[in-house]
């Protein structure tokens, strides 16, 4: 058992070797620039080995993506079923997530503009799993959506679709300072994507000349 220990951390101690190393390229190369070769190279495994972790170069990728993907939901899911006001903890889950993005943001910079092409590529079950995090991700904030709606903070609207909303809200963000060219903290935007989700564009003046006249006022 002791013997089998061992060999099992040995596996997975050289597995985060690889892992690592595979990070730095496709954040500097992309996925679609960077070979197996020199990822092991970077590794200092021979090419050979790093099949015995991974299938394909489609398979170390998808699980640098998976793992990171797990752990946003896994922070955000944590926050959201805290016990508190829901905007509260909406706004502690999305300042941990692009904290989290902060951290990562050359191997987002890199996935997220070659996401679409990518997942193009790989196979039907790595693609499902790819969605599966994502639908995951969006049950979280609807489930969040449903208690905010029986307590009153929220309107009476479908709570998948507020999910979605506010998911498309933070990848426009999110995709906008990947891109930007003079790097500011994602961090920042918290508050106004709270605001724009919560309260609208429209001045409270028109919102509430436009309730007046649906009523007949």
């Amino acid at each position: 058992m002791e013997k089998g220990s061992r060999k099992e951390r040995e596996y997975l101690a050289r597995r985060e070797e690889i892992l690592r190393a595979a990070e730095g390229i496709f954040a500097n190369k992309g996925f679609f620039h960077t070979t197996m070769n020199e990822i092991a190279e970077a590794a200092e495994f021979g090419t050979g080995t790093l099949y015995n972790y991974f299938k394909s170069k489609e398979d170390l990728y998808f699980t640098l993506i998976d793992g990171k993907a797990a752990e946003i939901n896994r922070w955000v899911e944590q926050e959201l079923t805290r016990e508190g006001p829901v905007t509260e903890k909406i706004k502690k889950a999305l300042n941990l997530q692009f904290e989290f993005i902060e951290k990562n943001r050359d191997f987002f910079r890199i996935f997220i503009p070659e996401r679409n092409r990518f997942e193009w590529t790989i196979k039907d079950d790595l693609r499902k799993e790819i969605h599966d995090k994502i639908l995951a991700y969006i049950q979280i904030l609807a489930r969040a959506m449903e208690e905010g709606i029986q307590v009153g903070e929220f309107r009476n609207l479908n709570p998948l679709d507020l999910a979605h909303v506010l998911g498309g809200i933070v990848n426009s963000f999110v995709f906008e300072w990947l891109i930007t060219s003079q790097p500011y903290p994602i961090t920042s935007k918290v508050d106004t994507i709270l605001d724009i989700f919560l309260k609208g564009v429209q001045p409270v003046e028109r919102r509430q000349s436009i309730d007046e006249s649906q009523m007949g006022y």
